[in-house]
């Protein structure tokens, strides 16, 4: 289910279909939408083969975690600090900081799960 998600997202971000062409368009879009599948599906056989399943969850689990708890929430309060104000303001500074010590652990999961996989 997870990854019928992903998949669907990649195509619609890389593909950016719009309507059904001719018959040429169609096999080419066919081709690419299996590209991209064959793609994700040989990322993730890659990550299960890095060092089994604890790393894949550990990994996942702690880009995705990190993600959704300090860099969404403080992003989603600046937009709508912008969209009222439209310019900087100081109520902004702790949003930036909190953002900015997500990307610190998400960065530090990243690493210290592909350090531990690899020695």
């Amino acid at each position: 289910v997870v990854f019928s998600s992903g998949r669907q997202i990649l195509e619609n971000a890389l593909l950016k279909v719009q309507q059904k062409g001719e018959d040429g368009d169609d096999i080419s879009l066919i081709l690419s939408r299996t590209a991209i599948t064959s793609g994700a599906v040989a990322t993730c056989y890659g990550l299960t083969k890095i060092g089994g399943f604890g790393v894949v969850a550990n990994l996942v689990g702690g880009v995705a975690q990190g993600t959704l708890a300090f860099i969404i929430p403080p992003a989603i309060a600046v937009a709508l600090s912008r969209r009222t104000s439209g310019e900087f303001e100081a109520d902004e500074i702790p949003q930036w900081l909190i953002g900015s010590f997500g990307v610190a652990v998400v960065s530090s999961v990243t690493y210290f799960t592909l350090a531990e996989s690899f020695t």
